[in-house]
């Protein structure tokens, strides 16, 4: 079912982004709105029955992302994990940031999946304390993933996290490219040729060891031999205290917009690429857009 935006007709989503809380400093930074409180208990049990109700927007909700500062550590974190379930949906997932880590212990937690940040930089490291929690988690049986921003700062030091990955036996590993949140200006973007050299030094490790890997925010075309990672993001609602119901906003395009020339029509994984950002496209020596036939995708 297709519902009209601005800027044309989108896929209605069947996923839904709650952020309890305000926004971490560790999360990937996509372009959302910085929402001004956190949502009570009352709040998220209303939302949740919103877009659970086939009569409200379409389609019911399939999944939900719980997320925010201090999210993991919330009283009501079971209770809400409990009605989304009452109320249909069948995935839970939890984003936690740094500052959640050192509340996250062994104890089970009441979601499907938990994604952790695995991020080193010249602001330090959090290595150490989500190796603690990825490990807790791994022991308890819970579905890991981990996130690596592949921001500038981090390349020299991405084995670091990718060794953390391997150790503790995360699912899934994803590479995401920071979004242009600061348009022209953003500065922590390298060149795609900088990530990929990067890249080759601690893929081959992840998946010899059977960690699935992803890259997001990068087109498959300038991926080379890692074209077939590239991660398609998907469409969902997204909720916070500033817009709830009928004022939620999609992912897509009132958060991110990507950019597709003509000629990723033509390309043998358009259907599996997000495209890019226009912002770093006009910028020299980052590549262009360009068709993969399907010889070269497998």
């Amino acid at each position: 079912m297709l519902t009209w935006t601005p800027a044309g007709a989108v896929e209605r989503p069947r996923a839904l982004q709650i952020r309890l809380q305000r926004s971490y400093p560790g999360r990937v930074r996509a372009g959302a709105p910085v929402p001004t409180r956190s949502m009570p208990t009352e709040d998220v049990r209303a939302n949740l029955e919103w877009f659970t109700t086939a009569s409200t927007r379409g389609r019911p909700v399939e999944s939900v992302v719980f997320s925010g500062v201090g999210a993991a550590s919330r009283p009501d974190l079971a209770e809400l994990c409990a009605f989304a379930r009452e109320r249909g949906i069948g995935r839970v997932t939890l984003h936690a940031g740094v500052e959640d880590l050192p509340a996250l212990g062994g104890a089970p937690l009441p979601v499907d999946t938990l994604v952790l940040p695995l991020q080193v930089g010249e602001s330090g490291s959090n290595l150490a304390a989500a190796a603690r929690v990825l490990a807790a988690a791994r022991d308890i049986g819970l579905a890991t993933v981990a996130n690596t921003q592949i921001v500038a700062s981090a390349l020299p030091s991405l084995e670091g996290a990718a060794r953390v990955a391997r150790a503790t036996g995360v699912r899934s590993m994803t590479f995401t490219y920071p979004f242009p949140i600061d348009g022209a200006a953003s500065g922590e973007a390298p060149p795609p040729a900088r990530v990929l050299a990067s890249l080759r030094l601690v893929i081959p490790g992840l998946v010899a060891a059977g960690v699935a890997v992803a890259i997001r925010g990068l087109p498959a075309c300038l991926l080379d031999e890692f074209a077939p990672l590239a991660g398609k993001t998907g469409n969902r609602w997204y909720v916070d205290a500033d817009h709830q119901r009928d004022k939620a906003l999609l992912f897509f395009p009132d958060v991110a917009a990507f950019h597709k020339s003509d000629e990723c029509r033509f390309c043998s994984l358009n259907e599996r690429c997000d495209g890019w950002f226009a912002t770093y496209l006009r910028r020299p020596a980052y590549g262009r857009l360009r068709a993969i036939e399907a010889t070269s995708a497998r």
